[in-house]
């Protein structure tokens, strides 16, 4: 009932957390800011490829095919009346070196010397170039050439307005990416901070680590794709190399969570899976601060261990799956269906954009520069909500799964009636004694006159006698290793290291409370035989026979004990 009742609040969270995320979005996104002054969209351009004029007018009808070094895109109009306090000119370039000219004088440029050295690959641009009043009517004319080691595709609108109001419109047109991309770059943030507490004090788990970790390269990726990252931080370089070094490491971090879900072989395929990865992800970091191969370049070699691990990987969760389903004692955890469903629905969201990107690249007129990742940034979405709710289910699977297998060790090894360890659970202890040869004492207890009790007050006073001594024994005994009954009246007290010192004085103070406990008790009188071992006692280090040793010393001083007992009832 209980494992019911936390499915049913673990269902609530994640309906509650996507139904929340879905108003939030709803609302930004009906929120539109409203321009100081009208934003015009230049959209009569006259477009030449390489010298040759294209015939259309519109950009995003501009079939410009992939734009490589060799290529250079001109774009040409009039400039329109300026009403502006601060007019400025506002477009995207996609791995492309940008230049501005007013009547051939040139006004901006993208173009610096770090363009010139392949070690570095041309960035995403968020051109913003200020204009003057004065240059209404005069000839504006874009160049864009393109790039050796990125060839892009596609023109993006170009805008003119205010300067302040081209930024935050551009912010409102990526709003759901902005929104999702910091989103997504906070929880991971926070996710990993946690982490470190959790892996300390529950069992080492990584889970959460690596969930954070998803988390936070999904989010860096989608802010550096669209540029935002550049804007927030200045630079287009930086962007660049975030947006490369998130998209490589995604199915690393995924690797390191399935290390992390998984044990046995697969948990050795998935660490030396992610160990690679780590290795290539420096090997191009190197390389591309060597001036060797561009960070981009490095990209083909990435993609095709990407894809041969996820054969892999989805290889070894059909096994994995098959062998749970082929197995009648052993069951897939809910968090981990809850993980996989994420998965697959984000693979499948993602590989469909990746088809869509491809192809307006290749054979559309959008083009990449146009082009959006709604489907990655869904099924990230998705993928990290299953993150989640996997984690907190897992969190209630188990610890309701340790405290049904801490219950059942309790009932396994506790005796029933005085709730001290029973005689499995003293033989087990004795066993490790055994093995890890520890310096101990064995003090052996019999109960004296349960029978006779039994037979004359009744089997309920005998429990009473048995309960009251264990409690005699727990209070005096208090920092034992361990305290238990072997069965009917005998009992035993185990002392390792320097809790085995002064075992006599410890007896005497069990026989001053013994006596205490006899002025109040009317029924009967609580008396006990004893006899204790040292383990150095005896040469084999066995904890059995030292046990042995203590016993025979107990029926020693018990025998002892009748023999008074006889001569006290002949004088009496």
């Amino acid at each position: 009932m209980e494992y019911k009742i936390n499915r049913k609040i673990v269902v609530a969270l994640i309906s509650l957390l996507l139904a929340a995320g879905v108003i939030f979005l709803t609302t930004f996104l009906h929120i539109a800011p409203t321009p100081s002054a009208p934003i015009i969209n230049l959209n009569d351009w006259e477009i030449s490829l390489n010298g040759n004029i294209l015939p259309v007018r519109s950009l995003k009808d501009a079939n410009t095919g992939i734009i490589d070094d060799s290529d250079v895109i001109v774009l040409t109009t009039t400039v329109p009346e300026l009403k502006y306090i601060e007019p400025s000119i506002y477009f995207r370039s996609v791995h492309a070196i940008t230049e501005i000219y007013i009547d051939d004088d040139l006004i901006y440029t993208t173009r610096d010397e770090d363009t010139e050295n392949s070690n570095f690959s041309i960035p995403k641009y968020y051109n913003n170039a200020p204009l003057s009043c004065s240059y209404a009517g005069k000839k504006l004319t874009i160049t864009i050439s393109g790039s050796k080691e990125l060839p892009s595709s596609g023109l993006s609108n170009v805008y003119i307005g205010e300067r302040k109001d081209l930024f935050f419109y551009n912010l409102y047109t990526m709003g759901i990416y902005f929104l999702a991309g910091a989103f997504f770059s906070f929880l991971g943030f926070l996710l990993m901070i946690l982490s470190p507490y959790l892996i300390i004090y529950h069992d080492n788990d990584l889970r959460l680590f690596f969930s954070g970790l998803i988390s936070l390269l999904l989010g860096t990726y989608i802010l550096a794709y669209y540029g935002i990252l550049g804007l927030i931080v200045d630079d287009s370089y930086i962007n660049t190399i975030a947006e490369y070094a998130a998209l490589y490491n995604i199915p690393t971090a995924i690797l390191g969570y399935f290390a992390s879900l998984f044990s046995g072989k697969k948990k050795k395929v998935f660490l030396s899976l992610f160990i690679l990865d780590v290795i290539l992800f420096f090997s191009s970091i190197i390389l591309h601060f060597s001036g060797l191969l561009p960070f981009s370049m490095f990209s083909i070699i990435l993609h095709v261990v990407a894809n041969a691990e996820a054969i892999i990987t989805f290889a070894l969760i059909i096994h994995e799956q098959l062998s749970h389903r082929n197995s009648k004692e052993r069951r897939v955890s809910p968090s981990d269906s809850i993980f996989l469903i994420g998965l697959v629905i984000f693979i499948i969201l993602a590989i469909s954009d990746i088809f869509l990107f491809n192809f307006n690249k290749y054979f559309r007129s959008e083009g990449e520069a146009n082009t959006d990742l709604i489907g990655f940034t869904i099924g990230s979405f998705v993928f990290v909500c299953c993150l989640l709710v996997s984690y907190l289910y897992y969190n209630v699977y188990s610890n309701n799964f340790a405290s049904m297998q801490s219950h059942i060790k309790s009932l396994a090894y506790t005796d029933a009636l005085t709730g001290l360890a029973n005689r499995a659970r003293c033989e087990q202890v004795m066993n490790m004694l055994s093995e890890e040869k520890n310096i101990y004492t064995l003090i052996s207890f019999d109960l004296n006159r349960l029978k006779h009790i039994n037979d004359t007050l009744g089997h309920h006073e005998g429990d009473r006698l048995l309960t009251g001594f264990s409690t005699i024994l727990s209070e005096c005994f208090w920092d034992a290793n361990l305290i238990g009954r072997m069965g009917g009246d005998e009992f035993i007290v185990i002392l390792i290291e320097e809790h085995s010192l002064n075992c006599t004085k410890r007896i005497h103070e069990l026989y001053s409370i013994l006596e205490e406990w006899n002025r109040k008790e009317q029924a009967f009188t609580y008396s006990a035989s004893y006899g204790y071992a040292y383990s150095y006692e005896v040469p084999s280090g066995s904890a059995k026979e030292v046990y042995m040793l203590a016993d025979s010393r107990m029926y020693e001083m018990k025998r002892e004990h009748h023999g008074d007992e006889k001569e006290d009832s002949r004088h009496a």
